[in-house]
């Protein structure tokens, strides 16, 4: 009911996509949910999914903006995505779509999705023309559509930097854009810190190296009953495998507290803390949480009401007898709580 004199004000944070559902006609509650699942199960990218979501959503897609004209719309966004899209943040609501519903059936289709037949029929019926495509750029909406985004990964990957270097640490932020598979940026992670171990790159002991962005967990197909976790607790167990180093210490969280299929926000690990049958066990079952609960390793924050996607840390500490770094004194070192 906004007329042309209204102003719509439409706050979004990371996560959006999964809490504002509003399926279009002829999509039960229920065949969403399912579809939910399978795409948190394929692996695919956060565009991928979304762009799924968008053609199963009455409000997804721009969708709300045209509901909203001809009103103004002011969207105030706090990003989960890379890169900060409008159009993937929580699906884009009030943002013009680029993709279509070939573009979603694709999707299904890359991924081999096990479609809720609902969903199935609604999707390939957008392909033949017989359902309204997403509103584009072109749609009178967005002539009086805008949006700002007021947090984002950065954000907090500058604040942890901050936080490090008042500890005493030299903090250097990697990458603010991982993506892909959890358990090769696991690796590559726990690479990066012996790295800095043995050569002082990209930071000189005692360091922080910081690292934002969104990995993925592939449900195997081996894995037929998946345990409790996500891919926060699989970055810290495969890192936690790779590690040499017992100065080194990786914790992975996701920002919004929930990581996945688990109630932690994610885990933290050493060198030590596992062992490596056990580890490798519990990664093919995809219960990394349930492993990092019975190491006394996870990170428990409760929900925060906020998602800017997963934040890393990984500590690096000097030997402050060999390498005289900090000093003689043990008790000058930092401690390797980072806040």
């Amino acid at each position: 009911a906004a007329g042309e004199r209204d102003l719509v004000l439409v706050a979004l944070t990371g996560g959006g996509s999964a809490i504002l559902a509003a399926p279009s006609d002829g999509i039960p509650v229920a065949a969403l949910r399912e579809l939910t699942d399978e795409l948190l199960a394929s692996g695919a990218a956060i565009e991928e999914m979304n762009a799924v979501r968008k053609h199963c959503s009455a409000v997804k897609g721009g969708r709300l903006a045209a509901l909203a004209a001809p009103a103004r719309v002011v969207t105030l966004a706090v990003s989960d995505v890379v890169g900060d899209d409008l159009a993937v943040v929580a699906s884009g609501p009030t943002t013009p779509d680029p993709t279509t519903f070939a573009d979603a059936v694709d999707v299904a289709e890359r991924y081999d999705l096990d479609l809720p037949s609902a969903v199935d029929t609604h999707l390939r019926a957008g392909v033949a023309g017989k359902r309204p495509e997403t509103p584009t750029a072109s749609h009178p909406a967005f002539d009086r559509a805008s949006g700002i985004v007021l947090a984002n990964g950065e954000t907090a990957l500058t604040a942890a930097a901050r936080t490090a270097e008042r500890r005493g640490y030299d903090a250097t932020i990697v990458a603010a854009d991982v993506e892909g598979d959890a358990g090769t940026a696991g690796r590559e992670h726990a690479a990066l810190a012996e790295e800095c171990v043995d050569t002082g790159e990209p930071a000189s002991p005692p360091a922080v190296l910081l690292s934002g962005g969104e990995t993925t967990v592939r449900l195997s197909e081996l894995s037929t009953e998946p345990g409790v976790g996500g891919p926060n607790a699989e970055f810290v167990v495969r890192a936690g495998l790779a590690l040499d180093h017992d100065g080194v210490v990786v914790a992975a969280v996701d920002t919004d507290g929930i990581d996945g299929a688990s109630d932690a926000a994610g885990g933290i690990v050493d060198a030590g803390t596992l062992t490596d049958e056990a580890a490798r066990e519990a990664l093919a079952r995809h219960d990394a949480a349930s492993l990092l609960a019975d190491a006394d390793a996870l990170i428990r924050t409760g929900p925060t009401g906020t998602n800017v996607n997963d934040l890393r840390a990984v500590v690096v500490e000097p030997d402050v007898v060999e390498s005289g770094t900090i000093g003689d004194d043990p008790t000058d070192a930092p401690g390797p709580d980072v806040g």
